[in-house]
Protein backbone atom coordinates (compact mmCIF):
# COMPACT_ATOMS: atom_id res chain seq x y z
CA UNK A 1 0.00 0.00 0.00
CA UNK A 2 2.79 2.20 -0.77
CA UNK A 3 2.34 5.69 -2.00
CA UNK A 4 3.87 6.71 -5.68
CA UNK A 5 5.09 10.16 -5.96
CA UNK A 6 5.82 11.81 -9.06
CA UNK A 7 8.41 14.05 -9.72
CA UNK A 8 9.57 15.31 -5.90
CA UNK A 9 6.43 14.33 -3.45
CA UNK A 10 4.05 15.78 -5.80
CA UNK A 11 1.19 14.57 -5.00
CA UNK A 12 -2.21 16.50 -4.49
CA UNK A 13 -3.48 19.43 -5.91
CA UNK A 14 -5.29 18.64 -8.93
CA UNK A 15 -4.41 22.22 -10.26
CA UNK A 16 -0.87 21.27 -10.38
CA UNK A 17 -1.46 17.96 -12.51
CA UNK A 18 1.77 16.20 -11.05
CA UNK A 19 0.69 16.79 -7.43
CA UNK A 20 -1.42 13.59 -6.70
CA UNK A 21 -1.76 10.49 -4.88
CA UNK A 22 -0.20 7.38 -6.15
CA UNK A 23 -1.12 3.84 -4.91
CA UNK A 24 0.78 0.47 -5.60
CA UNK A 25 -1.64 -2.49 -6.43
CA UNK A 26 -2.40 -4.91 -3.49
CA UNK A 27 -0.96 -8.29 -4.95
CA UNK A 28 2.67 -5.92 -5.39
CA UNK A 29 2.90 -4.74 -2.10
CA UNK A 30 2.58 -8.33 -0.82
CA UNK A 31 5.34 -10.13 -2.96
CA UNK A 32 7.15 -7.38 -2.12
CA UNK A 33 6.76 -7.57 1.52
CA UNK A 34 6.98 -11.54 1.50
CA UNK A 35 10.51 -11.11 -0.65
CA UNK A 36 11.81 -8.46 1.75
CA UNK A 37 10.62 -10.83 4.55
CA UNK A 38 13.31 -13.39 3.00
CA UNK A 39 15.61 -11.42 2.57
CA UNK A 40 15.50 -9.88 5.69
CA UNK A 41 14.54 -11.69 8.35
CA UNK A 42 13.34 -10.49 11.69
CA UNK A 43 15.41 -7.56 11.88
CA UNK A 44 14.43 -6.05 8.81
CA UNK A 45 10.63 -6.68 9.38
CA UNK A 46 11.15 -4.62 12.07
CA UNK A 47 12.28 -1.52 10.12
CA UNK A 48 9.78 -2.26 7.81
CA UNK A 49 6.70 -2.38 10.05
CA UNK A 50 6.77 1.59 10.64
CA UNK A 51 6.23 1.82 6.99
CA UNK A 52 3.17 -0.25 7.08
CA UNK A 53 1.51 1.36 9.72
CA UNK A 54 2.09 4.86 8.53
CA UNK A 55 0.41 3.41 5.12
CA UNK A 56 -2.17 2.02 6.91
CA UNK A 57 -2.85 5.68 9.00
CA UNK A 58 -2.32 7.26 5.41
CA UNK A 59 -5.37 4.75 3.91
CA UNK A 60 -7.45 6.08 6.86
CA UNK A 61 -6.23 9.75 6.42
CA UNK A 62 -7.62 9.34 2.34
CA UNK A 63 -10.78 7.67 3.17
CA UNK A 64 -11.56 10.16 5.85
CA UNK A 65 -10.40 13.67 3.21
CA UNK A 66 -12.67 11.88 0.80
CA UNK A 67 -15.85 11.29 2.51
CA UNK A 68 -15.69 14.98 4.31
CA UNK A 69 -15.13 16.16 0.52
CA UNK A 70 -18.14 14.10 -0.45
CA UNK A 71 -20.57 15.79 2.67
CA UNK A 72 -19.48 19.06 1.85
CA UNK A 73 -20.36 18.62 -1.95
CA UNK A 74 -23.93 17.12 -0.78
CA UNK A 75 -24.83 19.96 1.45
CA UNK A 76 -23.18 22.71 -0.97
CA UNK A 77 -25.90 21.52 -3.91
CA UNK A 78 -28.20 21.55 -1.45
CA UNK A 79 -27.85 24.87 -0.21
CA UNK A 80 -27.40 25.84 -4.29
CA UNK A 81 -30.21 28.13 -6.06
CA UNK A 82 -30.11 26.55 -10.05
CA UNK A 83 -32.71 29.06 -10.98
CA UNK A 84 -30.17 31.86 -10.25
CA UNK A 85 -27.52 30.16 -12.66
CA UNK A 86 -27.08 31.41 -15.98
CA UNK A 87 -27.05 28.13 -18.21
CA UNK A 88 -24.62 29.91 -20.68
CA UNK A 89 -22.46 30.93 -18.10
CA UNK A 90 -22.71 27.46 -16.25
CA UNK A 91 -21.69 25.85 -19.52
CA UNK A 92 -18.78 28.10 -20.32
CA UNK A 93 -17.56 27.02 -16.73
CA UNK A 94 -17.88 23.74 -16.99
CA UNK A 95 -16.09 23.95 -20.78
CA UNK A 96 -13.34 26.28 -19.34
CA UNK A 97 -12.48 24.01 -15.81
CA UNK A 98 -12.06 21.10 -18.14
CA UNK A 99 -10.15 22.95 -20.75
CA UNK A 100 -8.01 24.37 -18.44
CA UNK A 101 -7.12 21.40 -16.55
CA UNK A 102 -6.12 19.62 -19.72
CA UNK A 103 -3.95 21.85 -20.08
CA UNK A 104 -1.89 22.45 -17.29
CA UNK A 105 1.41 24.40 -17.86
CA UNK A 106 4.63 22.36 -16.47
CA UNK A 107 6.74 24.18 -13.77
CA UNK A 108 9.83 22.94 -12.38
CA UNK A 109 10.26 19.85 -10.43
CA UNK A 110 8.13 18.06 -12.59
CA UNK A 111 4.54 19.73 -11.10
CA UNK A 112 2.03 21.87 -12.95
CA UNK A 113 -0.32 24.50 -12.83
CA UNK A 114 -3.14 25.28 -14.72
CA UNK A 115 -5.80 28.08 -14.98
CA UNK A 116 -8.80 25.81 -13.79
CA UNK A 117 -8.46 27.74 -9.95
CA UNK A 118 -9.36 30.57 -11.67
CA UNK A 119 -12.30 29.39 -13.42
CA UNK A 120 -13.50 27.96 -9.82
CA UNK A 121 -12.73 30.97 -8.40
CA UNK A 122 -15.22 32.82 -10.82
CA UNK A 123 -17.69 30.30 -10.41
CA UNK A 124 -18.22 30.94 -6.30
CA UNK A 125 -18.24 34.59 -7.01
CA UNK A 126 -20.94 34.52 -9.37
CA UNK A 127 -22.84 31.63 -8.68
CA UNK A 128 -22.13 30.12 -5.25
CA UNK A 129 -20.32 27.52 -3.47
CA UNK A 130 -22.01 24.57 -5.14
CA UNK A 131 -21.20 25.73 -8.81
CA UNK A 132 -17.77 25.95 -7.73
CA UNK A 133 -17.54 22.44 -6.32
CA UNK A 134 -19.08 21.30 -9.46
CA UNK A 135 -16.20 22.96 -11.56
CA UNK A 136 -13.74 21.33 -8.74
CA UNK A 137 -16.15 17.66 -10.28
CA UNK A 138 -15.07 18.95 -13.70
CA UNK A 139 -11.35 19.39 -12.87
CA UNK A 140 -11.06 16.12 -10.96
CA UNK A 141 -13.11 14.47 -13.75
CA UNK A 142 -10.28 15.62 -16.19
CA UNK A 143 -7.44 15.18 -14.26
CA UNK A 144 -8.72 11.50 -13.76
CA UNK A 145 -7.83 10.60 -17.08
CA UNK A 146 -5.04 12.96 -18.36
CA UNK A 147 -2.36 13.02 -18.89
CA UNK A 148 -2.77 9.12 -18.22
CA UNK A 149 -5.35 7.25 -15.79
CA UNK A 150 -4.59 7.39 -12.30
CA UNK A 151 -5.57 5.13 -9.77
CA UNK A 152 -9.03 5.21 -8.08
CA UNK A 153 -7.55 5.64 -4.77
CA UNK A 154 -5.51 8.89 -6.14
CA UNK A 155 -8.83 10.18 -7.59
CA UNK A 156 -10.27 9.65 -4.36
CA UNK A 157 -7.70 11.90 -2.08
CA UNK A 158 -7.37 14.71 -5.18
CA UNK A 159 -11.29 14.74 -5.25
CA UNK A 160 -12.10 15.01 -1.03
CA UNK A 161 -8.69 17.48 -0.49
CA UNK A 162 -10.09 20.08 -3.78
CA UNK A 163 -13.64 19.57 -2.64
CA UNK A 164 -12.41 20.69 0.85
CA UNK A 165 -10.40 23.75 0.23
CA UNK A 166 -12.46 25.04 -2.79
CA UNK A 167 -15.28 24.80 0.14
CA UNK A 168 -13.45 26.82 2.29
CA UNK A 169 -12.44 29.41 0.07
CA UNK A 170 -15.88 30.50 -0.84
CA UNK A 171 -16.63 30.61 2.46
CA UNK A 172 -14.21 32.54 3.74
CA UNK A 173 -15.44 34.94 0.41
CA UNK A 174 -18.86 34.99 1.66
CA UNK A 175 -18.09 36.06 5.58
CA UNK A 176 -15.27 38.72 5.04
CA UNK A 177 -18.17 40.59 2.64
CA UNK A 178 -17.98 39.04 -0.81
CA UNK A 179 -21.00 39.47 -2.81
CA UNK A 180 -22.76 36.74 -4.73
CA UNK A 181 -23.14 38.24 -7.70
CA UNK A 182 -20.14 40.36 -6.98
CA UNK A 183 -20.60 44.40 -6.27
CA UNK A 184 -17.84 46.72 -6.28
CA UNK A 185 -14.69 45.84 -7.57
CA UNK A 186 -12.24 46.35 -4.80
CA UNK A 187 -14.54 44.51 -1.91
CA UNK A 188 -14.80 41.63 -4.40
CA UNK A 189 -10.95 41.82 -5.17
CA UNK A 190 -9.79 41.87 -1.64
CA UNK A 191 -12.29 38.92 -0.49
CA UNK A 192 -10.96 37.25 -3.08
CA UNK A 193 -7.29 37.38 -2.44
CA UNK A 194 -8.23 36.05 1.18
CA UNK A 195 -10.45 33.64 0.02
CA UNK A 196 -7.48 32.34 -2.39
CA UNK A 197 -4.77 32.65 0.87
CA UNK A 198 -7.49 29.75 2.39
CA UNK A 199 -7.99 27.86 -0.18
CA UNK A 200 -3.83 27.58 -0.96
CA UNK A 201 -3.33 26.57 3.26
CA UNK A 202 -6.24 23.61 3.05
CA UNK A 203 -4.78 22.84 -0.06
CA UNK A 204 -1.12 23.04 0.98
CA UNK A 205 -1.40 21.42 4.46
CA UNK A 206 -3.72 18.31 3.15
CA UNK A 207 -1.73 17.11 0.65
CA UNK A 208 1.81 17.89 2.65
CA UNK A 209 0.15 15.81 5.14
CA UNK A 210 -0.17 12.62 2.75
CA UNK A 211 3.11 12.74 1.38
CA UNK A 212 4.39 13.02 5.13
CA UNK A 213 2.32 9.25 6.14
CA UNK A 214 3.89 7.76 2.95
CA UNK A 215 7.26 9.11 2.86
CA UNK A 216 10.45 9.22 5.61
CA UNK A 217 10.16 13.29 5.36
CA UNK A 218 8.73 15.17 7.61
CA UNK A 219 5.35 17.45 7.56
CA UNK A 220 7.33 20.92 7.49
CA UNK A 221 10.04 19.74 5.29
CA UNK A 222 7.38 18.84 2.87
CA UNK A 223 5.76 21.54 2.95
CA UNK A 224 8.76 24.03 2.48
CA UNK A 225 10.11 22.14 -0.21
CA UNK A 226 6.75 21.17 -2.31
CA UNK A 227 4.54 24.66 -1.58
CA UNK A 228 6.56 27.42 -0.17
CA UNK A 229 7.27 28.96 -3.39
CA UNK A 230 3.54 28.47 -4.61
CA UNK A 231 1.15 31.45 -2.51
CA UNK A 232 2.00 34.90 -5.28
CA UNK A 233 1.04 32.09 -7.69
CA UNK A 234 -2.79 31.27 -6.36
CA UNK A 235 -2.76 35.11 -5.75
CA UNK A 236 -2.63 36.06 -9.06
CA UNK A 237 -4.35 33.34 -10.64
CA UNK A 238 -7.03 34.21 -7.98
CA UNK A 239 -7.09 37.42 -9.38
CA UNK A 240 -7.57 36.70 -12.70
CA UNK A 241 -10.78 34.66 -11.83
CA UNK A 242 -12.26 37.36 -9.95
CA UNK A 243 -11.63 39.70 -13.10
CA UNK A 244 -13.16 36.50 -15.21
CA UNK A 245 -16.49 37.07 -13.02
CA UNK A 246 -16.50 40.85 -12.54
CA UNK A 247 -16.53 41.12 -16.69
CA UNK A 248 -19.08 38.73 -16.77
CA UNK A 249 -20.80 40.86 -14.21
CA UNK A 250 -20.64 43.57 -16.01
CA UNK A 251 -20.77 42.68 -20.23
CA UNK A 252 -22.62 39.45 -19.35
CA UNK A 253 -21.86 35.91 -21.16
CA UNK A 254 -19.69 37.91 -24.41
CA UNK A 255 -17.92 39.78 -21.44
CA UNK A 256 -16.38 36.63 -20.30
CA UNK A 257 -15.84 35.17 -23.41
CA UNK A 258 -13.76 38.21 -24.14
CA UNK A 259 -12.17 38.09 -21.16
CA UNK A 260 -11.14 34.04 -21.92
CA UNK A 261 -8.90 35.55 -24.83
CA UNK A 262 -6.74 37.60 -22.98
CA UNK A 263 -6.53 34.68 -20.01
CA UNK A 264 -5.49 32.40 -22.96
CA UNK A 265 -3.05 34.60 -24.05
CA UNK A 266 -1.64 35.00 -20.39
CA UNK A 267 -1.71 30.96 -20.25
CA UNK A 268 0.09 30.68 -23.50
CA UNK A 269 2.87 33.51 -22.82
CA UNK A 270 3.52 31.62 -19.44
CA UNK A 271 4.06 28.06 -21.33
CA UNK A 272 6.30 29.58 -23.75
CA UNK A 273 8.11 31.00 -20.80
CA UNK A 274 8.60 27.85 -19.03
CA UNK A 275 8.73 25.76 -22.21
CA UNK A 276 12.12 28.46 -23.15
CA UNK A 277 13.57 27.92 -19.15
CA UNK A 278 13.10 24.31 -19.48
CA UNK A 279 15.26 24.49 -22.71
CA UNK A 280 17.96 26.85 -20.86
CA UNK A 281 17.73 24.61 -18.19
CA UNK A 282 18.54 21.64 -20.49
CA UNK A 283 21.44 23.78 -21.54
CA UNK A 284 22.95 24.19 -18.36
CA UNK A 285 22.68 20.89 -18.02
CA UNK A 286 24.60 19.89 -21.08
CA UNK A 287 27.53 22.72 -20.27
CA UNK A 288 27.45 20.81 -16.43
CA UNK A 289 28.03 17.76 -18.19
CA UNK A 290 31.07 19.26 -20.60
CA UNK A 291 32.41 21.16 -18.03
CA UNK A 292 32.63 17.73 -15.15
CA UNK A 293 34.17 16.04 -18.21
CA UNK A 294 36.54 18.67 -19.27
CA UNK A 295 37.38 18.80 -15.54
CA UNK A 296 37.99 15.10 -15.71
CA UNK A 297 40.18 15.18 -18.80
CA UNK A 298 42.02 17.64 -17.16
CA UNK A 299 42.70 16.13 -14.06
CA UNK A 300 43.52 13.08 -16.54
CA UNK A 301 46.33 15.02 -17.87
CA UNK A 302 47.61 16.33 -15.24
CA UNK A 303 47.55 13.18 -13.73
CA UNK A 304 50.04 11.97 -16.49
CA UNK A 305 51.94 14.86 -16.63
CA UNK A 306 52.91 13.83 -12.86
CA UNK A 307 53.57 10.70 -13.54
CA UNK A 308 55.88 11.24 -16.54
CA UNK A 309 57.74 13.62 -14.51
CA UNK A 310 58.06 10.69 -11.50
CA UNK A 311 59.57 8.65 -14.75
CA UNK A 312 61.99 11.13 -15.94
CA UNK A 313 62.89 11.57 -12.03
CA UNK A 314 63.28 7.95 -12.35
CA UNK A 315 65.46 8.16 -15.44
CA UNK A 316 67.95 10.81 -13.95
CA UNK A 317 68.60 8.73 -10.99
CA UNK A 318 69.26 5.50 -13.45
CA UNK A 319 71.54 8.07 -15.95
CA UNK A 320 73.44 9.83 -12.95
CA UNK A 321 73.64 7.54 -9.97
CA UNK A 322 74.96 10.41 -7.97
CA UNK A 323 71.93 12.49 -8.61
CA UNK A 324 69.54 10.56 -6.40
CA UNK A 325 71.88 10.63 -3.36
CA UNK A 326 72.79 14.15 -4.35
CA UNK A 327 69.37 15.50 -4.10
CA UNK A 328 68.09 13.49 -0.93
CA UNK A 329 71.02 14.82 0.68
CA UNK A 330 69.81 18.04 -0.51
CA UNK A 331 66.70 18.06 0.44
CA UNK A 332 67.11 16.85 4.39
CA UNK A 333 69.58 19.82 4.10
CA UNK A 334 67.12 22.46 2.18
CA UNK A 335 63.99 21.78 4.96
CA UNK A 336 66.09 21.93 8.20
CA UNK A 337 67.08 25.41 6.76
CA UNK A 338 63.61 26.19 5.79
CA UNK A 339 62.06 25.16 9.53
CA UNK A 340 65.01 27.66 11.35
CA UNK A 341 63.99 30.23 9.15
CA UNK A 342 60.30 29.93 10.30
CA UNK A 343 59.02 28.94 6.84
CA UNK A 344 55.24 28.08 6.65
CA UNK A 345 53.70 24.73 5.71
CA UNK A 346 53.58 25.72 1.74
CA UNK A 347 56.85 27.14 1.58
CA UNK A 348 58.23 23.84 3.15
CA UNK A 349 56.28 21.65 0.72
CA UNK A 350 57.96 24.33 -1.90
CA UNK A 351 61.50 23.82 -0.68
CA UNK A 352 60.90 19.64 -0.96
CA UNK A 353 59.81 19.64 -4.18
CA UNK A 354 62.27 22.02 -5.60
CA UNK A 355 65.23 20.31 -3.79
CA UNK A 356 63.50 17.25 -5.29
CA UNK A 357 63.20 18.34 -8.52
CA UNK A 358 65.95 20.72 -8.78
CA UNK A 359 68.27 18.86 -10.98
CA UNK A 360 65.84 17.19 -13.40
CA UNK A 361 66.82 18.97 -16.27
CA UNK A 362 70.04 17.15 -16.34
CA UNK A 363 68.06 14.73 -18.13
CA UNK A 364 68.73 16.76 -21.58
CA UNK A 365 72.34 17.11 -21.16
CA UNK A 366 74.61 14.59 -22.52
CA UNK A 367 75.93 11.71 -20.87
CA UNK A 368 79.96 12.49 -21.79
CA UNK A 369 79.33 15.84 -20.26
CA UNK A 370 77.86 14.36 -17.09
CA UNK A 371 80.32 12.18 -16.59
CA UNK A 372 83.17 14.00 -17.95
CA UNK A 373 86.22 13.33 -15.48
CA UNK A 374 87.90 16.68 -16.56
CA UNK A 375 87.11 20.19 -16.51
CA UNK A 376 84.21 21.18 -18.92
CA UNK A 377 85.08 23.20 -21.87
CA UNK A 378 83.17 26.52 -22.50
CA UNK A 379 81.18 24.90 -25.08
CA UNK A 380 80.37 22.19 -22.68
CA UNK A 381 79.72 24.36 -19.36
CA UNK A 382 77.32 26.56 -21.68
CA UNK A 383 75.04 23.21 -22.34
CA UNK A 384 75.55 22.34 -18.88
CA UNK A 385 74.41 25.58 -17.48
CA UNK A 386 70.85 25.15 -19.57
CA UNK A 387 69.60 22.30 -16.69
CA UNK A 388 67.50 24.67 -15.11
CA UNK A 389 65.56 26.24 -18.00
CA UNK A 390 65.25 22.16 -19.27
CA UNK A 391 63.86 21.72 -15.87
CA UNK A 392 61.62 24.97 -15.36
CA UNK A 393 60.26 23.68 -18.85
CA UNK A 394 59.26 20.27 -17.87
CA UNK A 395 57.83 21.19 -14.54
CA UNK A 396 56.27 24.02 -16.15
CA UNK A 397 53.75 21.49 -17.90
CA UNK A 398 52.43 19.72 -14.98
CA UNK A 399 50.56 21.91 -13.08
CA UNK A 400 50.31 20.38 -9.93
CA UNK A 401 54.22 21.33 -9.98
CA UNK A 402 54.12 24.45 -12.26
CA UNK A 403 54.51 26.56 -8.64
CA UNK A 404 58.02 25.11 -7.93
CA UNK A 405 58.97 25.95 -11.73
CA UNK A 406 60.49 29.30 -10.36
CA UNK A 407 62.81 27.61 -7.46
CA UNK A 408 63.98 25.22 -10.25
CA UNK A 409 64.71 27.86 -12.84
CA UNK A 410 66.81 29.63 -10.00
CA UNK A 411 68.73 27.29 -8.13
CA UNK A 412 71.38 28.84 -10.32
CA UNK A 413 71.07 32.15 -9.63
CA UNK A 414 73.85 34.11 -7.33
CA UNK A 415 72.70 36.34 -4.48
CA UNK A 416 75.28 39.36 -6.01
CA UNK A 417 73.50 38.95 -9.72
CA UNK A 418 76.70 36.50 -11.33
CA UNK A 419 75.39 33.09 -11.32
CA UNK A 420 72.69 31.87 -13.92
CA UNK A 421 70.80 31.20 -16.08
CA UNK A 422 68.78 34.77 -15.75
CA UNK A 423 71.53 36.60 -13.61
CA UNK A 424 68.77 37.45 -10.96
CA UNK A 425 70.30 39.12 -7.50
CA UNK A 426 69.06 39.90 -3.88
CA UNK A 427 65.08 39.50 -3.37
CA UNK A 428 65.16 38.59 -7.29
CA UNK A 429 65.47 35.25 -6.06
CA UNK A 430 62.84 33.49 -4.89
CA UNK A 431 63.93 32.00 -0.59
CA UNK A 432 63.37 28.50 -1.74
CA UNK A 433 65.93 28.84 -4.70
CA UNK A 434 68.71 30.48 -2.31
CA UNK A 435 68.04 27.56 0.65
CA UNK A 436 68.40 24.98 -2.18
CA UNK A 437 71.67 26.70 -3.71
CA UNK A 438 73.18 26.07 -0.07
CA UNK A 439 72.24 22.94 0.23
CA UNK A 440 73.13 22.06 -3.00
CA UNK A 441 76.37 23.97 -3.33
CA UNK A 442 77.67 22.32 0.15
CA UNK A 443 76.82 18.60 -0.84
CA UNK A 444 78.06 19.36 -4.48
CA UNK A 445 81.69 20.39 -2.74
CA UNK A 446 81.64 17.00 0.05
CA UNK A 447 80.57 14.50 -2.58
CA UNK A 448 83.61 12.81 -4.89
CA UNK A 449 82.77 14.20 -8.71
CA UNK A 450 84.49 12.35 -11.81
CA UNK A 451 86.32 15.07 -12.33
CA UNK A 452 87.48 16.19 -8.72
CA UNK A 453 87.82 14.54 -4.93
CA UNK A 454 85.17 15.27 -2.45
CA UNK A 455 86.01 17.96 -0.06
CA UNK A 456 86.48 17.51 3.73
CA UNK A 457 83.48 19.35 6.22
CA UNK A 458 85.51 22.42 7.32
CA UNK A 459 87.30 22.87 3.79
CA UNK A 460 83.54 23.03 2.52
CA UNK A 461 82.65 25.08 5.39
CA UNK A 462 85.25 27.32 4.98
CA UNK A 463 84.05 27.24 0.92
CA UNK A 464 80.88 28.45 1.98
CA UNK A 465 82.29 31.36 4.56
CA UNK A 466 83.90 32.81 1.34
CA UNK A 467 80.92 33.43 -0.88
CA UNK A 468 78.81 33.49 2.15
CA UNK A 469 77.11 37.69 0.78
CA UNK A 470 78.45 37.04 -3.08
CA UNK A 471 77.25 33.43 -4.35
CA UNK A 472 74.99 32.72 -1.64
CA UNK A 473 72.53 34.93 0.74
CA UNK A 474 74.42 35.35 4.47
CA UNK A 475 70.75 35.00 6.33
CA UNK A 476 70.55 31.91 4.50
CA UNK A 477 74.45 30.44 5.42
CA UNK A 478 74.34 31.83 9.02
CA UNK A 479 71.10 28.99 9.24
CA UNK A 480 72.64 26.25 7.36
CA UNK A 481 76.14 26.49 9.65
CA UNK A 482 73.61 26.08 12.64
CA UNK A 483 71.92 23.35 11.44
CA UNK A 484 75.05 21.52 10.70
CA UNK A 485 75.93 21.77 14.22
CA UNK A 486 73.95 19.64 15.14
CA UNK A 487 74.13 16.92 12.52
CA UNK A 488 76.85 13.85 12.43
CA UNK A 489 80.39 14.39 11.32
CA UNK A 490 80.65 13.14 7.38
CA UNK A 491 79.62 10.47 6.28
CA UNK A 492 75.98 11.60 6.87
CA UNK A 493 73.77 9.23 7.67
CA UNK A 494 72.38 7.98 3.68
CA UNK A 495 69.45 5.59 4.73
CA UNK A 496 67.90 8.71 6.56
CA UNK A 497 68.49 10.93 3.88
CA UNK A 498 67.28 8.23 1.15
CA UNK A 499 63.77 7.94 3.20
CA UNK A 500 63.14 11.59 2.75
CA UNK A 501 63.67 10.77 -0.53
CA UNK A 502 61.45 8.21 -0.84
CA UNK A 503 58.66 10.52 1.04
CA UNK A 504 59.09 12.90 -1.37
CA UNK A 505 58.86 10.88 -4.29
CA UNK A 506 55.81 8.95 -3.16
CA UNK A 507 54.11 12.31 -2.50
CA UNK A 508 54.66 13.02 -6.38
CA UNK A 509 53.11 9.46 -6.88
CA UNK A 510 49.96 9.85 -4.91
CA UNK A 511 49.47 13.65 -6.66
CA UNK A 512 49.13 11.83 -9.79
CA UNK A 513 46.86 8.49 -8.37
Amino acid sequence: MGLRRLGRHHLGDADRDDHHLGVRRQPVRRLALGHRRRRLGAGGLMAIRPLVRRSSIADVYIALVAGLGAILLVFASLEAHPEAVDPVMFLLVMALAGIAQRNPVTLFRASAISVAFAVKIAAYVLFGTGVALWATIVVVAVNAYTPKPKPARKILFNFGQLTIATYVASTIYRAIGGEVPPGAIVPTMLAVAVSACGYFLVNSTLTATVISLTSTNGFISTWRQNFSWMPLNYLATAVNGAALALAYQTLGAVGALVFVLPLGIAWYSFKLYMIKSSELRERNRELVMMNESLQRTTSRLEESHVSLVGALLGSLAAKDRGTRGHSAATMFHALAVARALGLGPDEMAAVQLGALFHDIGKIGVPDHILKKPASLTEEEWTEMKTHPIIGANLLGEVPNLELIRPIVLAHHEHYDGSGYPLGLKGTQIPLAAQIIACADAYEAMISTRPYRAAMNREDALNELNRVRGSQLNPVVVDAFMEHLRTQPPEPHVEAEHDRAYERAVEAVRLASS
